[in-house]
């Protein structure tokens, strides 16, 4: 992910994608692990945050 939307995940916004309902392994654009996160109706929240 971006910086952007990696900055909004980790406030709480839900992002949109047309990826599958599901739970995530969350990466920033570096390859660095972030968290979680989970999609439920194409909407991504985060879940667990390291």
């Amino acid at each position: 992910m971006d910086s952007k939307r990696i900055e909004l995940f980790l406030n709480g916004v839900k992002l949109k994608t047309d990826l599958e309902d599901g739970i995530y392994k969350i990466y920033n654009k570096d390859n660095m692990f972030i968290g979680t996160g989970e999609i439920n109706n194409k909407d991504l929240k985060r879940d667990v945050i390291m």
